[in-house]
């Protein structure tokens, strides 16, 4: 880890005189400026240290100016001592206030050629799936490459984890390098394997622009963890570690804002009757929820609406129109359920989708100019103002805890087509808008400063790093919306935990695919966080009433779930590598919190695998100590560390183990 960091140093520092990270050059990052590659002017990067924080990290900038004195390009490098990780970010900026620039084409915030440990023939590239809203998603995804072979990893769509999960190793036998591309749009990833160095290039899927006068934009960033001598699950854990001490949002203390366990009306199109209903079916029968979730459906011109049904069938159609619809919601506003949720001492969630806007909006007839098609235009200084003007309106009125942000398009369709029509600007248009959306998510951090943003985009096709550390997530994937055949959905929760809680500490799924009863099918669902639509279940609350069974169930899952979730804020060790929907065979996790000697661990045993019993190494077990152990639908025990370090685990098919510990 200390070499590969002092490799970074010497990269990033004036006095480089090369190293295997940069042999070319001391540029991290590559352009074509006036149709020239930027390496070929030889025009030195000037370095400054911009911040140190002992024992943690130092930050570095490197800032390029064109011999034209028009074009500056600064790159901002942030190396962590204790989490063999770096970070790069970049900004491209017109020095100039009267004249354009010339054409910057093809920018790549990152490249750079990485070391390989191993001089073999073939190396191997890893990712998963992105959010499709299929039991694939999240799937395991190799690639093997032999010398002087390539490939590219993209996102076309302009959602960050559509197609693939920002998230690619290389995988170099117990060495390697995890690239987490740091941008909510459209990005590009090149691989191109040497005889013994691997050259990556990172940037958006396609630039060609000039800049005008005094004009600046962000670029896709990339944080850089090594891999050394380490187990792939050993790594993982590393990671994981790092996203909690440094990435996910934080309240004003400065302490991690721990994941939620919701319950929800559904969409904003039940009565505020029903919704006071939910919620005190919730209170009559104590049960541990600690937010109240309302979804789509609860604005638009005054409009009658179908009530039963989750969000209702008009959601879409409203869009952009953040008007309450008071046919529903009578007093215009959702003050009667936001005042009974805080009085309940619980968080109230609510839903938007603040980039896309339909026809019919108000704002429309005096200012058409604020969106293209159907997509707010973020870039437009004006647009942003009076979206972040109306949402942070209705948030300061309902004193809203969380903030659900969705978008359910395909933006790069859009930012394709504006390119083509501005041949000199191809890349402008999503680059300001992603800089717009990170503004508008800043900026209400800054004015409430405890809320937490909760990211949607049909389920989770928006999971990249700059979001991850603004928000959680509690719809990974659409796919869990409704019954699906057999045990694909509860396949599809154990892949989304186990594979993706190293990159995404806090996320979670609607419960509403469960049948009530059927442990296994719920325990594969929840995560570090839950939501659960009583109505969903044949209109539980709102159209009849659960019986005492199903209400007992409920009270014991998720009383259960909520002893789980403050383990989440611990160490996440993988017990097996990354799993697909493969219904042969097991998967496991472990969750632990060494400042409490405590933890759970859990596995499953699919329908049709074969193998009667699994041994799995638990982590931070002592084998000198004895541990109390509570399993599921069992009594305690005391179990000595050595049986956890080696927990061997017989399991009929279909069906799982849950286990909490505590040392004694």
């Amino acid at each position: 880890m200390k070499h590969f960091l002092i490799l970074l140093t010497f990269m990033i520092l004036p006095f480089f005189s090369g190293t295997a990270f940069g042999q070319e050059s001391d540029f991290p990052f590559s352009f074509s400026y006036k149709n020239q590659p930027i390496r070929a002017d030889r025009t030195p990067l000037q370095w400054e240290m911009i911040e140190e924080k002992e024992n943690e990290f130092s930050c570095s900038r490197g800032t390029y100016i064109a011999p034209d004195g028009k074009l500056q390009v600064q790159i901002d490098v942030k190396s962590y001592n204790n989490h063999f990780a770096t970070e790069y970010s970049a900004r491209l900026t017109n020095l100039s206030t009267s004249e354009e620039t010339d054409i910057i084409s093809d920018f790549q915030t990152l490249d750079l050629s990485f070391p390989l440990f191993v001089n073999e023939e073939q190396l191997t590239l890893r990712t998963l799936k992105g959010s499709n809203c299929g039991p694939d998603d999240f799937t395991p995804v190799t690639v093997d490459l032999k010398s002087g072979q390539s490939h590219i990893f993209a996102t076309p769509s302009g959602r960050s984890s559509n197609e693939y999960m920002p998230f690619i190793e290389i995988d170099d036998a117990s060495n390697g390098y995890l690239f987490a591309v740091a941008w909510t749009g459209g990005w590009k990833a090149q691989f191109e394997k040497k005889d013994q160095d691997v050259n990556v290039k990172i940037g958006m899927n396609k630039t060609h622009f000039k800049l005008l006068p005094g004009e600046s934009v962000l670029q896709p960033g990339v944080t850089v963890f090594q891999r050394t001598n380490q187990s792939r699950r050993e790594f993982k854990t590393q990671v994981h570690q790092f996203m909690m001490n440094y990435i996910v949002p934080r309240d004003v203390n400065g302490d991690i804002i721990p994941p939620i366990l919701a319950v929800a009306a559904g969409g904003g199109n039940k009565t505020p009757e029903m919704m006071q209903a939910v919620l005190q079916y919730v209170l009559d029968n104590q049960m541990p929820f600690d937010t109240y979730w309302i979804d789509a459906g609860w604005y638009g011109a005054p409009h009658e609406d179908e009530h039963y049904g989750n969000c209702g069938p008009n959601w879409a159609k409203y869009v952009g129109d953040w008007r309450f619809n008071t046919v529903t919601h009578p007093t215009g506003d959702l003050l009667p359920i936001a005042n009974a949720i805080h009085q309940a001492n619980m968080k109230f969630l609510l839903w938007f989708e603040p980039e896309r806007i339909e026809d019919g909006a108000p704002i429309l007839e005096e200012h058409p100019e604020y969106r293209h098609f159907n997509l707010l235009d973020y870039g437009n200084p004006d647009a942003l103002k009076y979206i972040q003007e109306t949402v942070y309106g209705i948030i300061e009125k309902h004193n809203i805890d969380i903030f659900r942000e969705d978008f359910n398009m395909d933006p790069g369709n859009i930012w394709r087509i504006l390119d083509e029509e501005n041949p000199d600007r191809v890349g402008i248009y999503e680059a300001k808008h992603i800089e717009g959306l990170y503004k508008f998510l800043d900026d209400m951090r800054a004015k409430f400063p405890n809320i937490l943003q909760e990211n949607c985009a049909s389920g989770g096709r928006r999971l990249d790093i700059e979001m991850i550390s603004r928000a959680h997530s509690y719809c990974r994937s659409d796919y869990y919306i409704g019954q699906k055949p057999g045990d694909s959905a509860f396949s599809l929760g154990q892949i989304a935990t186990l594979n993706t809680i190293p990159y995404i500490p806090f996320q979670g799924c609607e419960f509403n695919c469960v049948p009530v009863g059927d442990d296994y099918a719920a325990f594969s669902i929840i995560s570090s966080g839950t939501v659960i639509t009583f109505s969903d279940f044949d209109g539980g609350v709102v159209r009849r009433d659960f019986s005492d069974e199903e209400t007992a169930w409920f009270k014991k899952i998720f009383a259960v779930a909520h002893r789980m979730k403050q383990f989440y804020l611990g160490n996440f060790y993988q017990l097996t590598d990354e799993v697909s929907e493969d219904d042969s065979i097991w998967c496991g996790w472990q969750c632990d919190r060494a400042d409490l000697n405590a933890g759970f661990a859990l596995v499953f045993r699919r329908a049709a695998s074969t193998e009667e019993s699994k041994t799995f190494n638990l982590g931070n077990i002592d084998p000198e100590a004895n541990y109390e152990v509570e399993t599921y639908n069992a009594q305690p025990q005391t179990v000595s560390g050595e049986e956890l370090v080696n927990w061997k685990v017989d399991l009929p098919p279909r069906s799982f183990r849950l286990i909490f510990y505590k040392k004694k």
